[in-house]
């Protein structure tokens, strides 16, 4: 316990006593620790963006005029029981009818054209929203089938084949997105390491006589590293800290531009996510530091 005081004694001393040292790493490594925050952020507004997109996209089941409501009704339970189904939306022939009706309410020649039918000439819809868009097809051979069994079809047509397009090549921006987010993620980590790595070996540099002293008078190895440590700690977990407080103004700034690209509130996620971000920053931080000096000081262990 005494060598252990003594070794955090000693990396707050080192610290407050290269001051300028220690301004230089933590602001480098402030600005590790923002690419890291930054592409924490980046992951989760493409992943609000992609369930933005898919939340638009669904496969629509329209009803012949004749269909009996009951039918229709009966087709909706047995989708919403398949496990490829998140949820089914059911619109009646009346409502479709009235929904026609409003969006044309200024074009006179459509409005005259139905007052001059008589009759509603719409059925009924059911639109499906599926868990994941790669299971649409699925929900698709699934009515498909089923309207082939009616021995009296009631179901007049699906739009997948129409959306199908869009849903693989949503399929596709989703799966390259991803991967480009890790091998960017992987570029940004291992730069970042390498970038506080030398930082701190400049930091250490100007301690060189002084572990060699250490040394020859029979200092342990971890009791000469373990100050380093310590300081390299205190660099991450402030450079941490300081990257939380500038992300508030920063993603507060961002928000319009974040709900205009990607239809979301940066700032509400950060703050609802807050205790995430401390988490991994100062965490991060405190490990980039404690890891680039154990490795830093290795160079002048040898005596």
């Amino acid at each position: 316990m005494t060598t252990f005081k003594r070794i955090l004694r000693a990396g707050f001393v080192s610290m407050w006593r290269n001051s300028f040292v220690s301004i230089a790493a933590v602001f480098v490594m402030t600005m590790t620790i923002m690419i890291i925050g930054s592409l924490m952020f980046l992951s989760a507004l493409i992943d609000q963006f992609v369930e933005y997109v898919q939340d638009k996209v669904d496969v629509n089941v329209y009803f012949v005029t004749t269909a009996d409501e009951q039918e229709i009704l009966n087709l909706k339970a047995a989708l919403e029981g398949l496990p490829e189904v998140a949820f089914v939306e059911y619109t009646s022939r009346q409502d479709v009818y009235e929904e026609f009706r409003a969006n044309h309410q200024d074009d006179a020649e459509i409005v005259g054209a139905l007052e001059e039918l008589g009759e509603n000439p719409f059925g009924a819809t059911l639109a499906v929203k599926a868990v994941d868009s790669t299971q649409f097809e699925n929900i698709y051979r699934y009515v498909i089938d089923r309207q082939e069994a009616d021995v009296t079809p009631f179901i007049e047509s699906a739009n997948y084949e129409r959306n199908k397009t869009v849903i693989d090549q949503l399929n596709v921006v989703t799966a390259y997105v991803e991967r480009l987010g890790l091998i960017i993620s992987f570029v940004f980590a291992a730069a970042s390491m390498a970038i506080t790595f030398n930082t701190i070996r400049l930091a250490i540099y100007t301690a060189r006589e002084e572990i060699g002293v250490m040394r020859l008078v029979g200092a342990t190895n971890m009791y000469i590293r373990g100050p380093f440590m310590v300081e390299g700690t205190l660099y991450g977990v402030i450079a941490g800290v300081v990257s939380l407080i500038l992300f508030l103004p920063l993603s507060y700034g961002l928000r319009g531009a974040s709900q205009a690209m990607f239809n979301a509130d940066i700032f509400a996620y950060y703050i609802s996510n807050l205790w995430y971000f401390i988490l991994v920053l100062v965490l991060t931080g405190a490990v980039l530091g404690a890891v680039s000096s154990f490795l830093a000081v290795r160079k002048y262990l040898s005596v």
